[in-house]
């Protein structure tokens, strides 16, 4: 029998309950990204959704990520099993599936937003290239593009694999460099981006966030454009806090909210960057990923993977995560005065 195997086991028997007991004291932050109406690839259904907000509701206490800050680092004291649920980018699907099942709940959250994106100015690089992935010429070819090669047409099997394939390796681009790929594609495949995203890739309003927020929603700062940090110059890094930052002041007010990393991984800012964070006015920082270090970086606040998988999320808002990482000494550095 595998770990997984085993902790489900004792998790149902009563291993759920005791870990939050143990880790009464330590909060958890949730991290989601997309959801739908129905069950679907890579996201949240409303479903799966409104069964984890529930749980919420009944078995912890939820609260926002700068409530949290607030407790680690100042005065304010958190009630025991505090956890606090995060969704990047900006998507409309929050606005439509997500907050509602929250707001039934009485449970808050932390939307953290590209400002860029929710403008109108954009549309976010990886929408681009599954976009341009769906629409490659259909003729056997292979491409070279650079950082990688393609070869034409994708398959419905093959499709998803290619698009993480290319979509790691944009990753690990300059931001530059990546977005001059993403024109290539368009233009050796003759594919016109519309200016605005299609449907499937809609962002929020600014209408809409001040709802939201009005009604209790913490509405984060996740840059202007959505770029890796940690490969942009240091004065498009401190352009891309700063100015979402004021804008988030300029369209929803003066009011205490986190800023979430871009990916956020260990590789995708720099110690230095922290400092522009600061300057912004954000309350803390979060990243993407857990460890044994919790939330002892203000700046780098640990975030818990959450999806439609009802053990990971067991796992994540129970606290055996976070202690399996204790006890296996799981640290990712983060260097950062």
């Amino acid at each position: 029998m595998n770990i997984s195997r085993w902790v489900k086991i004792v998790g149902e028997a009563g291993g759920y309950a005791l870990s939050r007991a143990i880790t009464a004291r330590r909060p958890r932050i949730l991290m989601y990204h997309r959801f739908s109406r129905l069950p679907k690839n890579g996201y949240v259904s409303a479903e799966e959704f409104e069964w984890q907000v529930r749980y919420i509701a009944r078995h912890l206490n939820p609260v926002t990520v700068s409530q949290i800050a607030s407790s680690l680092y100042g005065s304010h004291e958190l009630p025991r099993n505090s956890v606090a649920i995060t969704v990047d980018d900006g998507y409309q699907d929050f606005y439509s599936i997500a907050w509602p099942i929250l707001k039934k709940y009485g449970v808050p959250a932390t939307f953290y937003v590209t400002t860029g994106f929710v403008s109108g100015d954009l549309w976010l690089w990886p929408d681009q290239l599954r976009y341009l992935l769906m629409n490659v010429p259909q003729s056997q070819a292979t491409f070279d593009l650079g950082l990688f090669h393609i070869q034409t047409p994708l398959s419905a099997d093959d499709f998803e694999s290619e698009f993480w394939r290319v979509n790691q390796t944009l990753l690990m681009a300059d931001d530059a460099e990546k977005l001059e790929c993403l024109a290539s594609m368009a233009r050796i495949w003759k594919v016109e981006l519309p200016k605005c995203p299609p449907e499937a890739f809609k962002p929020v309003t600014w209408d809409q966030l001040k709802e939201m927020q009005a009604e209790g929603l913490e509405v984060g700062g996740h840059t202007v454009t959505h770029p890796s940090l940690a490969r942009v110059s240091s004065d498009q890094a401190r352009n891309e806090i700063l100015g979402c930052g004021k804008m988030l002041e300029k369209m929803l007010g003066n009011v205490t909210r986190s800023f979430c990393y871009p990916n956020g991984t260990p590789d995708d800012f720099v110690g230095e960057q922290v400092q522009f964070v600061k300057d912004a006015g954000f309350s803390c920082a979060v990243v993407a990923f857990a460890d044994d270090g919790e939330h002892r970086q203000r700046y780098a606040m640990r975030r818990h993977a959450s999806s439609s998988d009802q053990f990971q999320f067991l796992k994540a808002v129970s606290g055996i995560e976070l202690l399996g990482m204790k006890f296996r000494g799981h640290h990712l550095e983060t260097r950062y005065e």
